[in-house]
């Protein structure tokens, strides 16, 4: 066997292996979905749902200054129009404000971006048909992408490069459970430019694109599997590519180990692919102090592979703020013309949130 793939299948063992520490509380997620199922402000009265957050980052990378930013501030609202049809929008102020060493404090150009603004006509129970602008249900990590539901400061690499991350069209929903397992499966579709697209984001001129997601009762733990898929007209480069990823979530044992693959290739002879992927775990310390390590492998269509490690914590010991603190080591330095590869150095985040 390759000694490069016996380190991989080494670090991913490593991984799996923090599953079995012990810890003193059950691991729950971060706060509750962001589309209004729990959490936020039910204004009294009314079928009216508000939510909101806001983010202050430290990051302090080998390859380029410090800085402090304030950014990814978020306002949600979600309304029920009828009984089967739901309204939500979410949108959030980018790139607010930046205190860089060496250079002071810089005043941000204060994107507004448009980051779901949708409607939600539940046919029956088990079918839901979405019109609007949402994420692009691809994995895990890009459906709860937002500061207020993730254990880290940024989302790993393999979720960022494969595919759009929103889309602006139809998707069905279909949920259901068949002989103990469930079964939630999305198909989607855009035929247009994305609805006010984001300045750092992947986009798509028309895509197409489904994900299939089964759970089933591990033990005394719970076992989630995803295959997911997307082809796509790249608006930057205006060629056809190709997504496939698949992914697990695993709770057991009062961990969270979750993992995600993802592969993209141009549909053209001779070009280069790309794959990456991530495995993490997150298991509780002490009361409201979780643990957190992720291993992720990038291989991009150019430029050099790299491996990194991630450890850091996440205290929810105030109410409506969550604190994450991370330290990444990779197998490089960086390269700071090419922020989505991975950086080695220290990344901490504040989140408010309601």
């Amino acid at each position: 066997m390759e000694p490069r793939v016996t380190t991989w299948i080494a670090s991913l063992l490593l991984v799996a292996a923090t599953a079995l520490v012990g810890a003193a509380a059950p691991l729950e997620e971060p706060v509750a979905t962001a589309e209004g199922g729990a959490g936020g402000y039910e204004v009294p009265g009314t079928d009216l749902w508000l939510g909101a957050f806001a983010t202050l980052e430290v990051e302090v990378p080998k390859s380029r200054p410090a800085l402090l930013d304030l950014g990814d501030m978020g306002v949600l609202i979600r309304y029920q129009l009828t009984p089967t049809l739901t309204f939500f929008n979410e949108t959030d102020l980018d790139d607010v404000a930046t205190l860089e060493s060496g250079k002071g404090i810089e005043r941000g150009s204060r994107i507004l971006l448009l980051e779901r603004l949708y409607l939600d006509w539940s046919v029956t129970t088990q079918l839901t048909v979405r019109g609007g602008k949402f994420l692009t249900p691809f994995g895990i990590w890009n459906v709860i992408r937002r500061a207020p539901l993730t254990w880290t400061v940024d989302r790993p690499v393999a979720t960022q490069d494969a595919f759009p991350d929103h889309t602006t069209g139809l998707s069905l929903i279909y949920q259901t459970t068949r002989h103990g397992w469930s079964v939630d499966a999305t198909a989607y579709g855009q035929a247009q430019e994305e609805l006010v697209r984001g300045a750092s984001d992947i986009s798509a001129d028309a895509d197409g694109g489904g994900r299939v997601v089964m759970g089933h009762v591990v033990g005394s733990g719970y076992l989630a599997w995803g295959l997911s898929g997307i082809a796509f007209k790249n608006h930057d480069t205006h060629r056809w590519e190709d997504s496939y990823g698949t992914d697990f979530d695993l709770t057991l044992w009062r961990q969270q180990l979750t993992g995600e693959f993802a592969y993209t290739r141009l549909r053209e002879p001779d070009l280069p692919r790309q794959w990456s992927l991530y495995v993490q775990d997150v298991f509780p310390l002490y009361r409201e102090l979780f643990g957190v390590v992720r291993f992720e492998h990038v291989a991009p269509s150019q430029g050099q592979e790299s491996t990194g490690w991630l450890v850091g914590l996440a205290w929810r010991g105030l109410p409506h703020t969550l604190v994450k603190v991370n330290y990444q080591f990779v197998d490089h330095n960086g390269d700071p013309d090419a922020p989505s590869a991975l950086e080695r150095g220290f990344f901490a985040s504040v989140t408010v949130f309601f």
